[in-house]
Order: structure tokens, then sequence, then C-alpha cells
């Protein structure tokens, strides 16, 4: 007989051995079961009782002495429904660690002041409350009134998001943050180094965006990117006052 259905099921070769020995014997008492089976005593105790847990075999007591008896062909469908609601119940955490596991690495590119405003806006797009936007400041075209409009809209957006804004901005550039600081929209870190150019980070995207007369923002979904410059950010804002 092919094995290799039993084999599917998740059963071991000395498991079917005593099920189809059973089958075969019918009612019996474990001597005939190890004769037949050419099994060793222990293996086939052990495996009784394993098949038994499984429900694929049944005994009773004459007197002091077990009588086994193979259970019924077709509960074996009732065996594999078992294990198939057993992987159902699990399926939701399965599904959430693959969803965990895949990295998605692509970007996006937007050109212009509105571009650079819609990338933004993508990168909030799917946070909640309590999410972290993070943010470096550097190019001195910051000064641009279009630009400070832009981010005077972008603003009100995180705060009704209920982000937690956080930017490291160069020390000439404060007097354009002080406002903005004192409404509540943001915490700004200033230092005289040398800062890497506009970029934000919230979750599992970067933007990295360049001002001038053709505006250009990049929008990278990169998970271990993000985590390696929110380290950064990180590192760099509790060395500063």
């Amino acid at each position: 007989m092919d094995v290799k259905p039993f084999e599917d099921i998740g059963l071991t070769n000395a498991e079917i051995k005593v099920y189809l020995t059973l089958l075969e014997l019918g009612s019996t008492k474990v001597g005939p079961i190890i004769e037949k089976s050419d099994l060793q005593s222990s293996v086939v105790h052990n495996n009784l009782h394993k098949l038994i847990d499984k429900g694929l075999i049944s005994y009773i007591k004459k007197g002091k002495i077990k009588h086994y008896k193979a259970t019924d062909p077709s509960h074996f469908f009732d065996f594999i429904e078992e294990k198939k609601k057993n992987f159902e119940k699990i399926m939701p955490q399965l599904l959430l660690k693959q969803k965990l596991a895949k990295e998605v690495n692509e970007a996006e590119v937007y050109e212009s002041t509105k571009g650079i405003m819609n990338s933004l806006l993508e990168l909030i797009k799917e946070t909640k409350p309590g999410d972290e936007f993070l943010f470096f400041s550097f190019d001195a075209e910051t000064r641009n009134k279009e630009v400070q409009d832009f981010y005077r809209k972008l603003d009100p957006k995180r705060k009704a998001k209920k982000l937690i804004v956080k930017g490291i901005a160069p020390s000439k550039l404060r007097d354009l943050y002080t406002d903005r600081i004192k409404k509540g929209y943001m915490e700004v870190k200033f230092t005289s180094d040398v800062l890497l150019p506009n970029m934000a980070i919230c979750n599992n995207k970067i933007a990295l965006i360049t001002w001038g007369q053709k505006p250009v923002a990049f929008l990278i979904h990169s998970k271990q990117l993000a985590e390696k410059h929110r380290a950064y950010f990180n590192s760099l804002w509790q060395k500063l006052s």
C-alpha cells in the first residue's frame, strides 16, 4: 500500500505501521501488534499512545488487559479537518509575520513645489496619532516665501494627525522656526554643524527634498533605510541641548 498520504498528513513511519497493523488485526492485545509490525515493544507502546491522542485508535479493557482497535478509516477526514482548523486559528498570526517581514523598497519622484507637498502628504498618509515625523532642515532656499507658505500649510495637517514632529536645523535658520515652535507645531533643536540635506522620516518612508529652480522630492519606501536614518537623527538629537 502507498503510505505517502499518511506521511502527507504528518504521521511517522512507526505510526503508519501500527495503525495498518491494527486495521488488519482488528481488536487485539499489544503482543500481536509487536509481532506483526516487527517493531520494538517500546516503539509500539509509544506510538499507540500517539495514535490514541490523535483519535486514530481506541482501546477497551478486558480485565486488566488493554485491547486496541483502529478507528474507522473515515475518521482520517475528521483528523485532517481538525488540523485545518488549527491552522486557521494561527493563520492571522502567520499573515502578520509575513507582512512585517516583507520589506518593500521603492522610490517615487515628485517635481515642483506642489509635487513636494504631495510627497510629504504621502509621507504622513498612513500614520496614526503618536507617530514621529522627524526632519533635517538645511537649504538656505527655505527662506523662500513660496517654500514657507508650503510648510505653513503642512504644519496644521501634521498636528491634525497628532504626530510628534521633531526637527534639527542650522542655527542660522532659528528665526524661521520660532513662531511655529511657539504654536506647538513642532520641537526643533539647532546646530552649527553640517547637516544632511532636507530630509523627512516617518515610519518606513523617507522624503529627500531639493529646492531651487526645479524643486524635486524623492519618496523612498524602505524600512531598513528609515530605521538607520531615524537612529542617526535620535543620536544627534540626544547630543544637542
